[in-house]
């Protein structure tokens, strides 16, 4: 058996980021609900027992409601998730990615574009999209994730024209 390593963040935190919407764990849950735990344990290298335990300890705590069709954070939980959430980036600013991936890698741009635009990014030309929420950190690491270093430039920026409002 091979040691895993120590994760980076707690069980818990990984449990709570995968219910954030548009994070790209809780896709994981969107997009494919019965593999849910399956998928958690491959990204976070915790057991799927351990996960599950921790969904169900968030459970008991008010961090995380059961719908009929899914689980999602309240109230309390997001609060707790706050550090892990894109904010606006203010007045004007943006943030964009500018990408030039190679057919080779075509499954991973179309990856990086579902991604894209489930956190808001709009398309301004094929491979250039842009939004204003602060989504570096998750940016970041998705490119390293998917490997894409070398194909990829994020820019923070200010809209100079068209100017809005007075």
């Amino acid at each position: 058996m091979i040691p895993r390593s120590r994760p980076p963040q707690s069980v818990l935190t990984t449990i709570l980021k995968a219910l954030i919407p548009y994070s790209r764990e809780n896709l994981m849950l969107s997009f494919s609900p019965n593999r849910f735990f399956n998928e958690l344990e491959k990204t976070s290298s915790y057991r799927q027992s351990t996960l599950k335990n921790a969904y169900w300890r968030a459970h008991r705590q008010g961090l995380i409601e059961e719908t009929e069709k899914t689980a999602k954070l309240t109230a309390k939980g997001l609060e707790e998730m706050r550090p892990f959430m894109a904010e606006s980036l203010g007045k004007d600013a943006r943030l964009m990615i500018i990408f030039d991936i190679p057919e080779i890698e075509s499954a991973k741009r179309r990856r990086l574009r579902d991604l894209l635009k489930l956190w808001g990014f709009k398309q301004i030309q094929k491979s250039v999209w842009s939004t204003d929420s602060d989504f570096r950190d998750l940016l970041t690491e998705t490119v390293t994730e998917l490997k894409l270093g070398g194909y990829v430039e994020v820019y923070e920026s200010n809209r100079l024209l068209p100017r809005r409002g007075p």
